[in-house]
């Protein structure tokens, strides 16, 4: 079970490099990139649920400039 579940993993991942993040060869963005496919990947049985709860958490959230999106995402700490 471990294997195929890595196996599924690596799939995943490889198709959304070659597919939708073409541009990951830069490795400006790589780092996203991984936290979104982990996001997805630990919520993929949950589909029904996500859309309502991205919608209440937009809702509830206050606005954030860009810049200050920017600074958070290269923190490498």
């Amino acid at each position: 079970a471990g294997a195929r579940c890595v196996n599924v993993v690596l799939g995943n991942l490889k198709r959304a490099i070659s597919g939708v993040y073409h541009a990951i060869a830069q490795c400006k963005y790589a780092r996203r990139y991984m936290g979104e496919a982990a996001y997805r990947f630990n919520r993929r049985f949950r589909l029904r649920d996500m859309l309502p709860r991205l919608a209440t958490a937009m809702m509830q959230s206050t606005p954030c400039p860009e810049p200050v999106l920017r600074a958070a995402s290269n923190f490498h700490g």
